[in-house]
């Protein structure tokens, strides 16, 4: 009978290269499955696209007649409305965020991407719905 030779582990592995990223696996996040299912992802995915169109929109028109905006609806509607936008943009980036967070890595692109969208349009939208609320 044949017993079996230990190799140290030292000769177990092929030899690594110059540019072999050892623990690249190590700073990934766990996949755990979508967050969302398919029509709730695209729901949020939809709203997020209308929010932004409108605030875009709703942005335009500021910049081009302003002063039309407040005579028409008043400098309180004018905020509630932009408030309203932004929390349009706010609460559908956070989710989204979740969800590539949940389903990628930490540092994928769409997570990024919904970050950065949601704090910006969090800190952009805040004062306007304080304001719209206690004004």
């Amino acid at each position: 009978m044949k017993v079996p030779r230990k190799i140290p582990k030292l000769f177990r592995e092929p030899p690594r290269t110059l540019f072999d990223d050892p623990h690249h696996e190590a700073f990934e996040a766990p996949v755990k499955g979508p967050l969302f299912t398919k029509p709730v992802f695209y729901a949020l995915l939809a709203v997020f696209g209308i929010s932004l169109m409108l605030t875009a929109d709703w942005f335009g028109l500021l910049l081009l007649n302003s002063e039309g905006v407040f005579d028409r609806i008043g400098p309180l509607n004018t905020v509630r409305v932009t408030g309203v936008l932004m929390t349009g943009i706010a609460i559908p980036s956070a989710l989204l965020m979740f969800h590539y967070k949940r389903l990628y890595s930490y540092t994928s692109d769409e997570n990024i991407f919904f970050a950065v969208t949601f704090s910006l349009s969090f800190f952009l939208g805040s004062p306007c719905v304080l304001t719209g609320i206690f004004g």
